[in-house]
């Protein structure tokens, strides 16, 4: 009997078959992940806009325009403020008006949209409400 060292040319094969498709699966996972990273990037970029132009909003004395909007790159904002009615307020009357000091409620809504592509549809959005006192201009 003769001692055969190394492997059969079947073997190796095999081998290659099992790890190619071991890779191909965690390349599609990697794929995947650096989509759903892009994807929490894009949606962080736009947490930071709206919260911007809401503290914009929120820094005015008086009551700001009723809506702004403005663009940058992919993403696009629109910031709005109505008055609201006091009675709308939790806790509070239109009878308690004295109370306010001049100042009065304005419902403030910011909402930022952006595409996944740059001239694209927007399809995502992210919104953000408040509400502000302000002065009666």
């Amino acid at each position: 009997m003769t001692r055969r060292d190394g492997f059969s040319l079947l073997e190796v094969l095999a081998a290659l078959v099992v790890f190619t498709i071991g890779v191909t699966g965690l390349l599609s996972a990697l794929g995947h992940h650096l989509r759903d990273i892009n994807q929490t990037k894009d949606h962080a970029l736009a947490v930071r806009i709206a919260m911007r132009e809401m503290d914009g909003l929120r820094r005015s004395t008086y009551a700001p325009d009723a809506e702004t909007s403005g663009e940058a790159g992919r993403y696009e904002w629109l910031a709005e403020a109505w008055a609201m009615e006091l009675d709308d307020l939790p806790g509070m009357d239109s009878d308690d008006e004295s109370a306010s000091d001049g100042t009065f409620p304005y419902q403030l809504e910011v909402t930022v949209s952006w595409s996944n592509d740059t001239g694209g549809e927007r399809k995502n959005h992210v919104k953000l409400h408040g509400i502000g006192l302000f002065e009666d201009a």
